[in-house]
């Protein structure tokens, strides 16, 4: 089902039960997947390849050419999974080179105003909330949670069922199953996502014994990293592998400078203890 008022360029690939709205672009080299639903105002370009049944919002831009000083041409790729749903006004961009390519797995969740730049790869189950920003060339595992207008530096790294809070600033790689707030701090484990992924009792246990060693011991990371070699656990395992790996270094302890507990730190707490405070006051007065 194309709209009359939407323009499709003969050169496009359309799968079986395509839908296209009013004022939707489609140009000549992208190929749309069976059931895919291409909202109206969107503009679909460049090398593109969108997997079946998979939503691109309205006014989406997807496959634009790389923000790149340089670059005039379009000549990178991307790849979309299936079942996706790319909220209203999303940007997602090509690879820097057509040796390379931009991806998105499957099943992810991208709100709206949400940018994913050149060469990122986003795995699958993953939520990109309101406004964030990814940068170039940035890996995000699956399940990983982003919040609102999370700003992450190029060539991070976001690790598998990690979470980062809203309006945080994220320039280090983040650790599997870990919390990020503010300014690259980790603040504690993704306790929701990992209950959501029905880890084990011990498996739970395994984590927090992976998170007090890295975060709580006070040790450098290469004798953290030593310590959580020697524990038999696939999820102490694959922390340790994924800080193998890690190039620009992990979020550190929410411990931080004089200005960032006054600024970043001390803010936070004080609005938890005082909403836990102001609830505890009505439970008793209601008690009463």
């Amino acid at each position: 089902m194309i709209h009359p008022k939407a323009v499709v360029d003969q050169g496009v690939v359309l799968g079986s039960d395509v839908k296209v709205g009013a004022y939707a672009v489609i140009e000549e080299g992208v190929k749309l997947g069976n059931g895919v639903s291409v909202k109206p105002f969107a503009h679909l370009k460049g090398k593109t390849e969108v997997g079946d049944n998979t939503v691109i919002g309205t006014g989406a831009l997807i496959g634009e050419a790389p923000q790149i000083l340089g670059i005039r041409k379009n000549e990178g790729k991307l790849f979309i999974g299936k079942s996706n749903i790319i909220r209203e006004y999303v940007t997602i961009h090509t690879s820097s080179s057509p040796d390379k390519m931009t991806s998105v797995g499957d099943n992810n969740y991208l709100m709206g105003f949400s940018h994913v730049a050149h060469d990122c790869r986003l795995e699958n189950n993953i939520v990109v909330c309101n406004g964030a920003l990814l940068a170039g060339h940035i890996n995000v595992g699956s399940n990983a949670f982003i919040s609102g207008n999370v700003v992450v530096h190029q060539f991070v790294r976001v690790g598998r069922l990690a979470m980062i809070a809203g309006l945080s600033r994220v320039n280090q790689d983040v650790p599997p199953f870990m919390m990020v707030v503010g300014n690259s701090k980790v603040w504690g484990l993704n306790l929701v996502g990992i209950k959501r992924e029905r880890f084990s009792k011990s498996e739970i246990e395994d984590t927090k014994k992976a998170y007090n060693i890295l975060y709580r011991k006070r040790l450098s990371v290469k004798n953290a990293l030593n310590r959580l070699q020697c524990i038999n656990s696939q999820k102490a395992q694959e922390i340790a592998q994924f800080i193998s790996g890690s190039r620009r270094g992990i979020c550190g302890h929410k411990r931080g400078s004089f200005f960032e507990k006054i600024f970043l730190d001390y803010p936070y707490f004080l609005c938890l203890t005082v909403s836990s405070f102001r609830l505890l006051r009505k439970r008793q007065r209601g008690a009463k």
